[in-house]
């Protein structure tokens, strides 16, 4: 599904060079469950951009699919994203002047979905999210777990491959957190959804299939 080949992802911060990954080769599977461990600094969100086509590296490959997307414009990276990829943020970027159901739609307006059809869609997801009787609420009337769910929802609104969630439950509480894990997993589990977590919770790591560790932006473990 996704395979990078020593991708190299450096930054400046002012006068300082920050290596964020060095030389990383890693692939996903089609259909896996996968977590990626490490700790603040270690280049995981980093690693994640690449890996959902929101950033490029300096060096190397990103292969998604049969294509490299090392070097493809930023239209069509757009494209990737909008139709292949949905994304679950710790913060979950809801805009907040919406509904529910109009957040959720939104991933399908940009797309050119009809509006029966994306409301319908919409509608759908809230439901199996466990939120058909929240759709008119905004985010502010909504408890964290519920927003969580609510983001979840919206990035399978264009019935994506690959679900890539950067921690997904770090604002939560144990309950709320278990619920979206759960989910996730029901995702991977009946779908067969790629699903990709970014993470330094041992007890979410432990819903993958494989856990990836990375530190000092390397694949590998703490002592390599």
């Amino acid at each position: 599904m996704i395979k990078l080949d020593h991708v190299v992802r450096t930054y400046q911060m002012g006068k300082t060079t920050v290596q964020a990954l060095r030389g990383v080769d890693l692939e996903i599977h089609d259909g896996e469950l996968v977590a990626i461990m490490g700790p603040s600094g270690s280049g995981k969100s980093t690693l994640m951009h690449l890996l959902g086509g929101l950033d490029q590296p300096d060096e190397g490959s990103v292969v998604f699919g049969d294509q490299d997307i090392s070097k493809q414009s930023r239209d069509f990276l757009a494209e990737l994203r909008g139709k292949r990829v949905g994304f679950v943020f710790q913060t979950f970027s809801l805009i907040p002047t919406l509904t529910a159901l109009d957040n959720v739609e939104l991933p399908m307006m940009y797309q050119g979905v009809e509006r029966k059809v994306r409301r319908e869609r919409a509608q759908h997801l809230l439901e199996q999210v466990g939120l058909g009787d929240r759709l008119n609420h905004r985010p502010t009337e909504l408890s964290g777990g519920e927003q969580q769910r609510v983001a979840t929802a919206r990035a399978l609104a264009n019935d994506p491959e690959v679900l890539l969630a950067d921690e997904p439950t770090g604002n939560l509480d144990s309950k709320s957190g278990k619920q979206i894990m759960q989910l996730l997993t029901q995702l991977n589990e009946e779908k067969g959804m790629t699903v990709i977590l970014v993470t330094h919770d041992a007890t979410i790591a432990g819903y993958a299939q494989r856990t990836i560790h990375i530190f000092d932006g390397r694949i590998g473990d703490a002592a390599d």
